[in-house]
C-alpha cells in the first residue's frame, strides 16, 4: 500500500525496532501531524505523546494510514507485528497515548541514530555555537563508504603537502596533527609502528581522558596529550595513532559517541582535537576515519565546520553509498554558514581512457549530491541575486585521482610509504585541498591595492569605462596594442613567407571583428605579424579589406576604407569599389539561381574590385591572375552575417557562402607561389549551415586558426584589460601576452580575490566560478562576454555600499554574481539582433509560459523541432543528455529559464561530460 504522500507503509514489522525506525524516518521527512510530539517504542509497547486536546480517533486514523489498516488494530489498541502461519496475531505492541502541553527540552547530538524520536528530526542538527574551531585551527576528515579506495593514502599525501608548506612558511615550524581514527582497521598506526617510532599516546587514550573529564573543562586531557605527542612528530606531521596496542582486536572501550552526554557540549570531540592541535603547534588536523556509516565517525562528520572529504571509486556500490551518505549530511549537517566548508569528493582507481564514461557519470551524480549539502541561497528565477547556481556547481566539483600501479602494493613503514607517495602524482591531486586548508599567512598576504586605497571608486570606474568601450569591436576605442590569441599566432607563424588562404571561424562575440580591425589597421602582413609579437615574417603584402561589418562606427569604417585605398594605390591600380557597391554586387547575385562556379566568380570579382581592378564575373579570374604575376596582396573579409541573414534555410545563401569558403580558397591556392591570400572571418553557425556535408572535416582543417578562447587566453584577456585600465600592479618582468596560467592566476587575485568571499569562506574559487559562469556548451568563453562582464561587475563594485570590505580586490563578490544575469541578458539581446535564425528561436523560448521555462526540458515541452535544436547546439546553447536538454548559465538567465524540480543546471559536470565525450570540434 502507498499512503497519500511521502514514505510508504512498511512492508514488514518484525519487532519494536522496525516501528521505531519507521517513525524516525517519518519525523526526519516532516511527515508528522501537528499534534504528534514524540514517539517512544519499547519491546512490548509504543507510547505516542500528543498535544492536549487531540482527538484519539484522529490519532488512530493517522496510524492506520501510515502503517496500513491491517497492521493497526483499533479495537485492541495495538500495532500488529509479523506472525507465523496459523498464529492469530499474538505478537503485537500495545499503543499508549499520552497528552502533554510541551516536551521536555530536546537536546540533539551528532550521531546517526538519535535516541529521541521527536518532530525536530525534520530539521538539521543545531549548528555549533562557534562558527570556527578554537584558535583558528582547521579540521579535515577523510571518509569512505567502502574500504580499499585509497582514503588513507590521500590523507597522508595531504599531510605531507601541508607539512611542507608549513616548513616553508614565514617563521616556519607549522605542523599538522594526523589522527588515525579508523578505530577498527587502523592503517596509519601500523605504518608508524613498523617504522619503530615512539607510540606513547594514542586516540583511545585521548578519548578515555576526555570521558573522565567533567563538563567543558578539557585542560588536563590536552596537557597530558601534549606532553607525549610532541615526541611523535614525523617531518612536520604529528601522528596520533588509534592505539598503543597493535595486537588489540575491536574498537576501544571508550568510543566517540560515549562522549555525547548531557553535561558536555555536542561537538566536544572536534573542538578538543582543535585545542590539542593548537597546543602542539599545529594549525590543521587531518582525520582518517573508519569506512562505512557506523557511529565511530558520526561526531566528526556531523560537525559542519569540518572539511569533509569523501573518497570513492567509480563502482556503482561505492558511488551510491557515498551519495546516500551525502544526502544524509544535506539534511542533518549541511554547510549553512559562509565559513562552513563545502564537502569534497575524491574519485579514485580509474583508468582515464577506459573509464571516461563511467567517470563522467559518477562525477555528475556525486556533484549533485555535494551541491545539496550547501544551503546558501541560490537564484533560480533568472532575475539575479547575490548567489547563482554556478556557486554550488564550482564548489562541488569532484577531484579525481587515476589508478597508479606503484600504490597497488605498499611497503610497511611510514617513511617507505611517504617515499612511494612522492614518486607518484598524489601530492598534486590534493593541492586544491591543501589550498583550502592553508592558513592565510601561508599564502600571499592579504593587502589593499594601491589604487583602491587611494581612490577605490575611481579605480573601479576606470576598469568599467575601458571594459565598456571594448565590449563591441564595431565601436571600440583604438588601443596601442592588442592581445594576440594562440590561433592568431598560429596563423602568422605558419605564413611567414607565403600568403595565407585561410578561413577564421569563431562564435558570436569571439573577437572576429576586433581582429579584423586590428589586421586592417596594420596595413601590411608583416606589420600585423609584428603587432602580434611574431618575428621572422618576410612576407610584405598589402592587406585589402573587401567587406566589413555594417555596424562599424563611422570613424572605424572610414579608417578601414582608407586602408583599402592605400592598398589599391600600392598595387598601382585605381580607386577600389566601396563596401556598399560590393555588398550590392552580392545581393543582386542572390536574386539569381547561380551555381557554385558562378558564385566563385562573383566573389573573385569582389576581390578584384576591392583592389581597384576593373573586373566583372566574366573577367575577374584573368584580372586577378594578371595581378598575381607581379604583385602580392592579402584580401580580408568580415561582416558576412549582414549579407546572409537567412542562411539556415535559404539554399541560395548557403550556396553563396559555400563558394566563398571552399571554392575561392581552392582557386587562390591553384596560383603558383601563392601570391594572393585570403582571410575570411566567419561565424561558426554560418559554416555549419553552408558546408553541411563535410562541416566537421572543414572545421577540423581550420581548427588551428579558429578563434577559441581557452582558459589561459580568457584569463590573459582579463589581465590585459586590467593593465590597459592601469588598475593592476604587476612585476615589470611579467609579459601578460605570454604569461602562463599560474602567473595569470596569481595576478588576477587583485581583480576578484581568491574566492567569492573571504579566503576562509567555503565560497567558490573566483577564477573557476568566472570560467564556468561564462562558458557555453561548446566549451567556449567569448571575448565580448568577458569584457561586458568586467564592465558590469566593475560598475556595480564602484557603487557597492559594502565595497570597503573588499579592499584586496577590484570586483566585489556580490557585484560579480549580479553581473552574470546582466551579461546573460545582454548576450541574448545581442544574438537576437545579430544572428537572426537563433534570434527567432530565442524569442520563441522567451515567450513561453513561466512554468514551462525550466531546465532540464524536452523539445516537445518547449515546442522546438530538431532543426532548431541543432541550430542552438551548434551555438553552444543546448546540450542533450538522454532525452533532456540543458542550457548554460550564460544563456539561461537571459532566456528567463528557471530550474525545475528534477534537476539543477549542472554547469561544471556537463562541461566535463562534453569534454570527456569529445563532442566538441
Amino acid at each position: 500500500m502507498t499512503v497519500k504522500k511521502g514514505l510508504p507503509a512498511p512492508s514488514h514489522l518484525y519487532t519494536w525496532v522496525d516501528v521505531d525506525e519507521h517513525f524516525a524516518k517519518l519525523a526526519a521527512r516532516g511527515e508528522w501531524e501537528p499534534w504528534l510530539l514524540e514517539v517512544d517504542a519499547y519491546w512490548d509497547s509504543v507510547e505516542f505523546t500528543v498535544a492536549e486536546g487531540t482527538d484519539p480517533e484522529a490519532v488512530w486514523a493517522w496510524l492506520a494510514e501510515r502503517l496500513g489498516p491491517l497492521t493497526v488494530d483499533t479495537g485492541r489498541q495495538v500495532i500488529l507485528l509479523e506472525s507465523l502461519e496459523g498464529e492469530r496475531n499474538e505478537d503485537a505492541l500495545a499503543v499508549h497515548l499520552r497528552s502533554a502541553t510541551e516536551l521536555a527540552e530536546v537536546t540533539r547530538q551528532p550521531r546517526w541514530s538519535e535516541r529521541r524520536i521527536v518532530r525536530q528530526l525534520a530539521e538539521g542538527l543545531p549548528a555549533p555555537d562557534a562558527e570556527s574551531f578554537p584558535n583558528g585551527v582547521r579540521i579535515c576528515a577523510f571518509h569512505s563508504f567502502k574500504g580499499g579506495v585509497g582514503r588513507t593514502l590521500h590523507c597522508v599525501a595531504l599531510a605531507r603537502e601541508l607539512a611542507e608548506r608549513g616548513a616553508e612558511a614565514v617563521g616556519g615550524g607549522r605542523r599538522v596533527l594526523l589522527v588515525d581514527a579508523d578505530l577498527e582497521a587502523p592503517g596509519i598506526s601500523w605504518m608508524i609502528a613498523a617504522q619503530g617510532s615512539r607510540l606513547d599516546f594514542a586516540l583511545d587514550d585521548f578519548l578515555a581522558l576526555l570521558h573522565g573529564s567533567t563538563g567543558s573543562d578539557r585542560s588536563r586531557p590536552i596537557a597530558m596529550a601534549r606532553k607525549f605527542l610532541l615526541n611523535q612528530e614525523q617531518d612536520g606531521v604529528i601522528v596520533l595513532p588509534t592505539t598503543r596496542d597493535a595486537a588489540r582486536v575491536g574498537p576501544p572501550r571508550i568510543q566517540p559517541v560515549d562522549l555525547l552526554t548531557h553535561n558536555r557540549p555536542p561537538y566536544i570531540l572536534t573542538e578538543a582535537l582543535a585545542e590539542l592541535a593548537h597546543s602542539v603547534g599545529a594549525d590543521t588536523v587531518l582525520i582518517d576515519l573508519r569506512a562505512g556509516t557506523s557511529e565511530l565517525s558520526a561526531p566528526i562528520l556531523l560537525d559542519p565546520r569540518v572539511h569533509r572529504v569523501f573518497v570513492t571509486t567509480i563502482s556503482d556500490q561505492s558511488v551510491q553509498g557515498t551519495t546516500n551518505l551525502l544526502h544524509h549530511l544535506a539534511h542533518r549537517a549541511p554547510s549553512r554558514r559562509s565559513t562552513d566548508p563545502a564537502c569534497a569528493v575524491l574519485l579514485t582507481q580509474f583508468q582515464e581512457k577506459e573509464h571516461s564514461a563511467e567517470l563522467s557519470e559518477a562525477a555528475a551524480t556525486l556533484m549533485e549530491a555535494v551541491a545539496q549539502t550547501i544551503t546558501s541561497p541560490v537564484d533560480t528565477s533568472g532575475q539575479g541575486s547575490d548567489a547563482t547556481t554556478v556557486d554550488r556547481d564550482v564548489a562541488s566539483e569532484p577531484l579525481s585521482s587515476p589508478f597508479l600501479s606503484p600504490l597497488l602494493a605498499l611497503p610497511r613503514g611510514w617513511a617507505d610509504v611517504c617515499e612511494r607517495i612522492e614518486r607518484t602524482t598524489l601530492r598534486s591531486v590534493v593541492t586544491g585541498l591543501a589550498d583550502a586548508l592553508s592558513p592565510r599567512d601561508l599564502t600571499e598576504p592579504e593587502s589593499t591595492l594601491p589604487g583602491l586605497r587611494d581612490d577605490p571608486q575611481g579605480t573601479r570606474e576606470a576598469l568599467a569605462k575601458l571594459a565598456r568601450s571594448l565590449t563591441y569591436a564595431e565601436t571600440a576605442q583604438v588601443q596601442e596594442d592588442f592581445l594576440p590569441t594562440e590561433s592568431l599566432v598560429n596563423l602568422v607563424s605558419a605564413h611567414r613567407t607565403e600568403a595565407p588562404v585561410e578561413i577564421i571561424v569563431g562564435a558570436k562575440g569571439s573577437g572576429k571583428t576586433f581582429t579584423y580591425l586590428r589586421m586592417c589597421r596594420q596595413g601590411t602582413w608583416d606589420a600585423f605579424a609584428r603587432a602580434a609579437g611574431v618575428g621572422g615574417v618576410e612576407l610584405r603584402a598589402p592587406l585589402v579589406p573587401v567587406l566589413a561589418s555594417q555596424n562599424l562606427a563611422d570613424e572605424l569604417r572610414a579608417e578601414v576604407e582608407e586602408v583599402q585605398k592605400a592598398s589599391a594605390n600600392e598595387l598601382n591600380h585605381g580607386d577600389p569599389a566601396s563596401f556598399l557597391s560590393l555588398r550590392d554586387l552580392v545581393t543582386d547575385a542572390l536574386d539569381t539561381d547561380m551555381n557554385e562556379v558562378g558564385w566563385r566568380r562573383v566573389w573573385l570579382t569582389c576581390l578584384a574590385q576591392a583592389a581597384g581592378l576593373s573586373a566583372t564575373p566574366e573577367t575577374a579570374e584573368s584580372a586577378l591572375t594578371d595581378l598575381a604575376r607581379s604583385q602580392r596582396a592579402i584580401f580580408v573579409i568580415d561582416g558576412l552575417e549582414d549579407l546572409f541573414q537567412d542562411f539556415s534555410s535559404n539554399i541560395h545563401q548557403q550556396r553563396a557562402l559555400r563558394a566563398l569558403l571552399t571554392g575561392c580558397p581552392e582557386w587562390l591556392r591553384s596560383l603558383r607561389g601563392r601570391p594572393l591570400g585570403l582571410v575570411v572571418f566567419v561565424r561558426r553557425d554560418l559554416v555549419l549551415n553552408s558546408v553541411q556535408q563535410n562541416a566537421q572535416q572543414f572545421l577540423e582543417r581550420h581548427r588551428a586558426y579558429e578563434l577559441r578562447w581557452n582558459r589561459t587566453e580568457a584569463l590573459r584577456l582579463v589581465a590585459w584589460v586590467g593593465e590597459r585600465a592601469r588598475v593592476l600592479t604587476r612585476d615589470e618582468s611579467v609579459d601578460i601576452r605570454s604569461a602562463g596560467t599560474k602567473t595569470l592566476s596569481r595576478l588576477l587575485v587583485q581583480v576578484w580575490g581568491q574566492k567569492l568571499g573571504s579566503d576562509r569562506s567555503r565560497e567558490a574559487r573566483s577564477e573557476e566560478w568566472f570560467l564556468a559562469a561564462l562558458s557555453d556548451f561548446n566549451l567556449q568563453i567569448q571575448a565580448r562576454d568577458i569584457v561586458y562582464f568586467l564592465a558590469e561587475a566593475a560598475r556595480d563594485s564602484a557603487g557597492d555600499e559594502k565595497a570597503g570590505r573588499w579592499s584586496d580586490r577590484l570586483l566585489t563578490p556580490s557585484a560579480m554574481r549580479r553581473a552574470l544575469p546582466q551579461s546573460s541578458r545582454e548576450k541574448i539581446s545581442a544574438m537576437e539582433l545579430e544572428n537572426v535564425p537563433v534570434g527567432v528561436v530565442f524569442r520563441h523560448l522567451r515567450a513561453l509560459p513561466e512554468d514551462i521555462r525550466k531546465v532540464p526540458f524536452t523539445l516537445e515541452s518547449v515546442e522546438l523541432n530538431s532543426a532548431q535544436a541543432r541550430l542552438l547546439e551548434a551555438n553552444g546553447v543546448l546540450f542533450r543528455e538522454n532525452d533532456q536538454y540543458w542550457i548554460p548559465e550564460i544563456y539561461r538567465y537571459g532566456l528567463g529559464f528557471g530550474v525545475s524540480n528534477v534537476g539543477r543546471p549542472r554547469v561544471v559536470s556537463i562541461t566535463k561530460l562534453i569534454r570527456d565525450r569529445g563532442d566538441v570540434i
